[in-house]
């Protein structure tokens, strides 16, 4: 007599595969600074993520590697031209770039923005972009922000005045500071980037698992309620066919 257990189990993995049961989230970085985790996150790897690189940088973004590149604003910027550090000029053309967002957004069982704050796209794309999704869609929006060292001034008090408005409109905000780098001080500068870089990817991974085993578990209950029912049923025709 078969071990039942195994053959549920069997039957189970068929019908998620069947299904095409798996995570989808999708990943923004906006700017060039973010642009560099991007590139992180994208050899690294995580099965289920997408990684999307935001920037209106077209040399900034030929730099990155990613899933897709989202080079914006070039019909109101002009060619090899950026936002200069202006967030409204970066809110502008997000907005104007809104249908472009939502088509990758829309289908995401998740949405994670990362954004190193102060500049242009940094701090007005990502806060245009978590006003568009608060509006248009009920996604979970996950931020994760990137202050500035203290002693880039202007670039640091943008980037904290900004912070109130992205916790706001963000389902959960974390906010890592640059600062807490020079803590390291045998550790070069890179080094120490490249370790953030891996907490914000074992955080990106952790999200993406918890998605997963999430949507397993709904599928489970919606389609595996009768599972013995249905093994009963498969094992009977077996016999039936034998």
């Amino acid at each position: 007599m078969p071990d039942m257990n195994e053959i549920k189990k069997s039957v189970e993995e068929i019908l998620v595969e069947e299904f095409g049961i798996k995570p989808d989230v999708r990943v923004f970085a906006f700017g060039g600074g973010a642009g560099r985790v991007a590139s992180y996150l994208y050899r690294k790897g995580i099965q289920g993520a997408r990684i999307i690189a935001v920037n209106v940088d077209e040399r900034g973004l030929e730099e990155v590697e990613a899933d897709k590149k989202m080079l914006l604003g070039k019909d109101v910027l002009g060619e090899h031209q950026d936002t200069n550090g202006e967030i409204k000029v970066a809110e502008y053309v997000i907005s104007r770039s809104k249908a472009w967002l939502l088509e990758e957004a829309r289908n995401a069982d998740v949405v994670i923005l990362i954004s190193s704050l102060g500049g242009g796209m940094g701090t007005g794309g990502l806060l245009e972009t978590l006003r568009i999704l608060k509006e248009e869609t009920n996604k979970i929006v996950i931020t994760v922000a990137i202050l500035p060292f203290s002693i880039e001034g202007d670039r640091r008090r943008a980037a904290l005045s900004a912070l109130e408005e992205i916790k706001r409109y963000s389902t959960k905000c974390i906010v890592l500071d640059s600062d807490v780098l020079l803590s390291y001080p045998k550790v070069r500068v890179s080094k120490a980037y490249e370790i953030m870089y891996q907490e914000i990817y074992e955080f990106v991974a952790r999200i993406t698992n918890i998605t997963r085993i999430e949507i397993e578990k709904k599928f489970r209950e919606i389609y595996l309620k009768d599972m013995d029912a249905i093994v009963e049923e498969a094992y009977r025709n077996i016999l039936i066919a034998a």
